[in-house]
């Protein structure tokens, strides 16, 4: 793999030896975090890389939909659960905020 490149599904869960079932996957095995995304046209999302790979705009996770909830688009997205812990958005946005990390 090569830092900034853009590599496949499979290929990601083979090197991760993890079936990744979410967009945002904070500290796999061996603390690895690997975020998916798709720049595809007509991609559900619109996640995007800037500034030459250095700055990653990415929607992260939505709020889990509840039948007669509101629309999980339009709800900001939580940083902790109900419980109190991290939301994977929180995780990855206090990572990001201790500045230990490197993307690859």
């Amino acid at each position: 793999m090569n830092p900034g490149g853009i590599i496949s599904y499979i290929e990601v869960c083979t090197f991760e030896k993890s079936s990744l079932q979410r967009g945002m996957n904070f500290h796999l095995n061996g603390g690895t975090s690997v975020i998916l995304l798709s720049v595809r046209p007509g991609a559900p999302y619109e996640d995007r890389v800037e500034d030459n790979g250095k700055v990653l705009l990415y929607e992260g996770h939505d709020i889990p939909n509840k039948k007669d909830g509101p629309d999980s688009k339009i709800v900001d997205q939580p940083f902790r659960n109900s419980s109190g812990t991290l939301t994977q958005n929180g995780l990855f946005f206090e990572e990001a905020k201790s500045g230990n990390n490197e993307l690859v």
